[in-house]
């Protein structure tokens, strides 16, 4: 048995006795047997991680999102509270350069967390992120600048998960290069 799956195992058995509040006996063999249960029903399926993290690459990204938060967080504070009428709001499609799963989910959970953003929609096939940002400048130049800042992000990301030559890219789209 793969450690990852006696991994899954073992958060499924805290919750199972998260949800039941207590730790007795009968709740912890419950427990066991719904996960056995499961496990044979709904069987993981084998993957290979073709992207391992760089641990210098997590740091830099980490550092990276602590400092857009701090930023984005007090750039959002002060349009709470500002007086006059609430910014308008736009909608920038994003095509990513690298259409791995793992960039493209983290990449749109990043811009998710910080404040002010919010990753609208992916479409996966394309590795197009829709991301909807506050108009607080000028509106010329918003949807290139909003492509850039999403793209550096991407690079940090690219750079704490590494391509390990497992061939998880896939093939750019038609009419773009990635």
């Amino acid at each position: 048995m793969k450690w990852s799956r006696v991994a899954v195992g073992a958060v499924m058995l805290l919750v199972w006795l998260a949800l039941w509040g207590r730790v007795t006996a009968l709740n912890v063999l419950g427990g066991v047997l719904v996960v056995l249960v499961l496990g044979v029903v709904f069987p993981l399926p084998a993957a290979r991680p073709s992207r391992r993290p760089s641990p210098v690459g997590v740091v830099l990204l980490a550092g990276h999102v602590a400092m857009d938060l701090a930023r984005s967080s007090v750039q959002v504070a002060w349009l709470a509270v500002r007086p006059g009428p609430a910014p308008a709001g736009a909608i920038v499609a994003v095509p990513l350069r690298d259409g791995s799963d793992a960039v493209l989910v983290t990449t749109a959970q990043l811009l998710t967390l910080v404040p002010g953003t919010l990753t609208v929609d992916v479409d996966v096939p394309a590795a197009t992120l829709y991301v909807h940002v506050p108009v607080t400048g000028p509106v010329e130049g918003l949807p290139q600048r909003v492509r850039e800042d999403v793209l550096q992000l991407e690079a940090r990301v690219r750079r704490a998960l590494p391509a390990t030559g497992a061939g998880e890219r896939r093939a750019a789209p038609e009419g773009g290069t990635r």
